[in-house]
């Protein structure tokens, strides 16, 4: 049986809070491969280049730059290719 890495996919724009979820997931032992964007923009680009397969988890900021955290979601569930995940 052939299984893809469970990624997760974060779009923060704050270096600092990036470096604490990554800390919080070294602390947890989470080993998952682990994406950042940096808003919604860069977080659309990143699934549509499908450098990120399917991310299980996406966590998300609301207030970011070029395009916020609600915007994203709104474009992700209009999206046939992304909403079914």
């Amino acid at each position: 049986m052939n299984t893809l890495p469970v990624n997760i996919l974060l779009v923060e724009d704050d270096e600092v809070d990036i470096e604490n979820v990554r800390r919080a997931l070294r602390k947890r032992k989470i080993a998952n491969p682990f994406f950042v964007a940096h808003d919604g923009l860069e977080a659309l680009q990143l699934l549509n280049s499908e450098a990120v397969s399917a991310p299980v988890m996406i966590l998300l900021d609301i207030n970011m730059p070029r395009m916020d955290g609600l915007e994203f979601l709104k474009r992700i569930r209009e999206d046939d290719e992304h909403k079914a995940h």
